[in-house]
């Protein structure tokens, strides 16, 4: 299968700015680590699409290894795009990131 294209909706990029001055608000050294395990994590769905199970409606959420943080994303099987609707942290409640779409 041939990697899937990424897109980060205007959404997802707002959550990762916010996670970024947060990050660099409490320690500079800690948004590195976390964005090399955001773009390891995405590289991963964009070559394995269909490993995170579908959790809300068709989207599914991968969850960075060493952040509290789930992407939630959707595949179009038929564009094989995959586009990342949310970053968020695992303690938020999943439900707020729907009004979003």
């Amino acid at each position: 299968m041939k990697r899937a294209k990424v897109v980060i909706t205007k959404n997802a990029d707002f959550d990762l700015l916010e996670i970024s001055d947060w990050y660099n608000a409490k320690n500079k050294e800690l948004i590195w680590v976390f964005l090399k395990d955001f773009k390891e994590k995405v590289k991963y769905i964009s070559e394995n699409p269909f490993a995170c199970e579908i959790r809300y409606e068709n989207f599914r959420i991968a969850y960075l290894k060493k952040y509290p943080f789930g992407i939630h994303y959707y595949y179009n099987e038929e564009k094989n795009l995959i586009e990342i609707y949310s970053v968020f942290h695992t303690s938020r409640n999943p439900e707020l990131w729907k009004d979003r779409k």
